[in-house]
């Protein structure tokens, strides 16, 4: 009897040592392939670094219609670029249970350019149209991001704003 007990504690320490032996184990495998992601992750070429341009190298201007209904975005120089990616965002004055508060707002859209080189425009929509526009009023802060995305497949920003023609 002594020597089934004893047989069924050895047998229990030994399946203790294997499941602690496993799970360091585990834990060694793990911290290995969690060291060696990040090297490799900086080793690869990232082909999603954005450069920053100015305004200026694509002659990009804002101007906002008299009505203060839209705002027309034209890039002038479209050389080397197959399309535009424009954010545009805005703070308008909007009756909130009978407050008028400050809300952003904002329009995305894609601006495909058809023939390099030559100039593009988009009108864009201060507010929101399906049968009928329902125009945003008291407008100010008025932003344009542009993700350039050139025919080499590189991708630029540029950011410009309509009060301060930066």
């Amino acid at each position: 009897m002594l020597q089934l007990i004893s047989l069924v504690k050895n047998k229990s320490v030994i399946i203790a040592l294997i499941v602690v032996a496993i799970v360091i184990g585990g834990a060694i495998a793990f911290i290995a392939l969690n060291k060696k992601a990040p090297a490799q992750a900086e080793q690869s070429p990232s082909e999603d670094q954005v450069t920053t341009i100015k305004p200026e190298d694509i002659g990009l201007s804002l101007v906002e219609s008299s009505n203060n209904q839209k705002v027309t975005l034209e890039v002038a120089n479209t050389k080397n670029i197959s399309s535009l990616d424009y954010e545009l965002s805005y703070t308008a004055k909007v009756l909130v249970s009978g407050v008028l508060q400050d809300v952003p707002r904002g329009a995305i859209g894609t601006i495909n350019i058809k023939q390099t080189g030559k100039p593009v425009s988009q009108d864009i929509t201060l507010g929101t149209c399906s049968d009928v526009c329902h125009y945003d009023q008291d407008i100010s802060g008025i932003k344009v991001v542009l993700k350039v995305t050139k025919i080499d497949g590189s991708i630029a920003q540029v950011e410009k704003n309509l009060d301060s023609n930066q």
